[in-house]
């Protein structure tokens, strides 16, 4: 049985042996580093494309926004250009209106306008005097007429 094990490992032995096989070749290890540097290359080349893809992406929304802004700008400046317009407008209309002499003391009381006499000041006090002497009047009046009453049941 030892023969026939050393027979069929000769055998063996002999066939591997045969054949010459050499994955160190040169052509083999050329397509294989041509293969590695194609895959780099092109992992490479997507990196890249990706970042300068993010990068224009960026770069167009930072511009979009600049412009946004910038067209904000504008537009406050131009309503406060209008509301400036407005009040410069409404000021010369105010003080260019006076076409027939009008004046707001024409229509205003100048404290010599009088009534009978008196002017406004003193035909206030005058009735309040009158007011208060009615009331001192009235509590006499009903203070008298208690006392008049207590006085006749007294009588009684």
């Amino acid at each position: 049985m030892q023969k026939k094990l050393y027979a069929i490992f000769a055998i063996i032995v002999a066939i591997i042996f045969s054949f010459s096989v050499c994955f160190a070749a040169e052509d083999v290890l050329k397509d294989a580093t041509n293969t590695v540097r194609n895959a780099v290359n092109n992992t490479e080349n997507a990196v890249e494309g990706a970042m300068h893809n993010a990068g224009e992406a960026i770069h167009d929304s930072t511009e979009k926004t600049e412009n946004t802004m910038e067209n904000a700008g504008n537009k406050i400046e131009e309503t406060g250009n209008t509301l400036e317009k407005d009040a410069k407008n409404t000021t010369s209309r105010v003080t260019n209106t006076n076409n027939d002499g009008y004046d707001a003391t024409r229509t205003a009381t100048n404290g010599n306008a009088t009534f009978m006499g008196m002017n406004s000041t003193a035909w206030t006090w005058l009735i309040l005097g009158i007011a208060a002497i009615a009331i001192i009047a009235v509590v006499w009046y009903y203070s008298t007429r208690m006392n008049s009453e207590n006085n006749q049941s007294r009588k009684d």
